[in-house]
C-alpha cells in the first residue's frame, strides 16, 4: 500500500484527490499537511495533521521514508520548494497544476528526481477528460483529415471577484495560471510545440486583483491554435471547435466529471463520467453531420496509472518532464502579452 502525504486539504485536495485516494485500496492516506486540523480529522480520522511539510518529513530518509507519496494542492508559488523538500526527503511527488512558476524550476525538479530514482507527477487531469479522449481518437481515425484551426475554451459565468488566494494578487494568481496550463497542455499533447506565440491577458472586472481572462495564439507551420478563456459567459459554454480538410467537429459544454465530484458523486456510480447526450459534439462535412458520442472521462485511470508506476515502474498519467514545455510556453505567453508582440519560441 502507498503511504500518502496530502499536503494541503482545500478544495483541490477534498474534490479532486480524496475521492480517488480513498476509493482504490493502493492508497493510504497517512498524513496530512493543514491548517486546520480538526476539519481533516473529521474526514480523515486515522491521519496524522502536520503543520508544515517539514514537520511531516522530519523522519523521513531515502532509505526508510515515512511516506510513499507526497501530494503538493497549496498555492501555485509553493508547488517548486515543496517538490523539491519532499523529493530530497525520499519520496514520490504527485504536484498540482500548475507545475511550477517557472520552467527553469520545471527542469530541475526533473533532472532532480531522476537523480533521486523518484517519480514526479504532475497532476494534468484534463488529459484525462472524456471529450479530449474523444479529440484525440477523432484525429488518430483521420475523422477531419488534416487539421488547419482548433479553438479549445474554458469559459464561465464569475462576473464578481472573490477573495481567495487564486483571484488575489500575488506570484501565480489569476486565471491564467489556473486556466492555462489545462489549455495549453492538451495542445501539446495534440500537436507538438508551436513556432511562436501571441496573447492577451486581461483583468476586467471590476476591483480584480489579478487577470480573468485571457486569449492565446499558438502558431504552427500549418495550423492555427486559439486558446481562451472569459469570466463572462453565462450560456452554453464551447469547449471545442476543430477545423481540418475532411471535417469539422464542434463541441459544448465541460467533461462532468467535476461536476459529479462537486456533487460528492459516488466513483462507482452507474452514470459516472457519463456526458449527457444533449451534450455530446457533433462532426461536419459542409453536406451532413452527426452527433459523436463523447467516450467517458477518466480521472480515475490517472490515478490507477500512478499507484502501478510507483509499484511497478510503469510509466506515469503525466510526467514532469512532458509538462516542463508547458511552462515554458506559460512564460512566453505572458512575455508576449507584455510586448503585444507575437514571439517566436526558441
Amino acid at each position: 500500500m502507498i503511504s500518502t502525504l496530502l499536503v494541503g486539504f482545500g478544495f483541490s485536495a477534498q474534490t479532486f484527490h480524496l475521492p480517488f485516494l480513498s476509493y482504490l485500496s493502493d492508497f493510504s492516506i497517512d498524513g496530512v499537511v493543514s491548517s486546520r486540523p480538526s476539519e481533516v480529522k473529521h474526514v480523515l480520522p486515522l491521519a496524522k495533521v502536520y503543520s508544515s511539510l517539514e514537520e511531516a518529513l522530519e523522519t523521513n530518509n531515502q532509505a526508510y521514508p515515512a511516506f510513499d507519496l507526497v501530494i503538493i494542492t497549496t498555492p501555485n508559488h509553493l508547488h517548486a520548494p515543496q517538490a523539491e523538500l519532499a523529493l530530497n526527503h525520499g519520496c514520490n511527488v504527485l504536484v498540482e497544476k500548475p507545475f511550477t512558476l517557472n520552467a527553469d524550476e520545471a527542469s530541475a525538479l526533473v533532472n532532480l528526481a531522476k537523480e533521486k530514482q523518484k517519480h514526479l507527477c504532475v497532476y494534468h487531469n484534463r488529459r484525462f477528460d472524456g471529450d479530449f479522449i474523444t479529440l484525440q481518437s477523432l484525429i488518430k481515425d483521420g475523422a477531419l483529415g488534416e487539421i488547419k484551426r482548433f479553438e479549445s475554451r474554458f469559459d464561465r459565468f464569475r462576473p464578481v471577484p472573490r477573495d481567495r488566494w487564486r483571484e488575489n494578487a500575488g506570484p501565480g494568481s489569476g486565471i491564467f495560471w489556473d486556466l492555462g496550463p489545462h489549455l495549453i497542455d492538451q495542445a501539446l499533447q495534440l500537436f507538438g510545440n508551436p513556432l511562436s506565440v501571441s496573447s492577451d491577458i486581461y483583468t476586467l472586472r471590476d476591483q480584480g486583483q489579478s487577470d480573468d481572462a485571457f486569449d492565446i495564439t499558438l502558431y504552427y507551420a500549418d495550423k492555427v491554435v486559439k486558446l481562451g478563456s472569459s469570466a463572462f459567459q453565462g450560456g452554453q459554454t464551447l469547449r471545442f471547435d476543430i477545423q481540418g480538410t475532411k471535417a469539422s467537429y464542434r463541441k459544448f459544454y465541460l467533461d462532468p466529471q467535476e461536476d459529479q465530484l462537486r456533487q460528492g458523486k459516488e466513483i462507482n456510480s452507474s452514470d459516472w463520467a457519463n456526458t449527457p447526450s444533449a451534450q455530446h459534439g457533433v462532426l461536419a462535412n459542409g453536406e451532413s453531420s452527426s452527433v459523436i458520442t463523447t467516450k467517458h472521462g477518466k480521472y480515475l485511470a490517472f490515478y490507477e496509472k500512478l499507484a502501478s508506476a510507483i509499484q511497478n515502474d510503469t510509466p506515469l498519467p503525466v510526467s514532469a518532464e512532458s509538462v516542463v514545455p508547458v511552462i515554458q510556453i506559460i512564460e512566453m505567453a505572458i512575455e508576449a502579452n507584455k510586448q503585444q508582440q507575437r514571439l517566436m519560441l526558441i
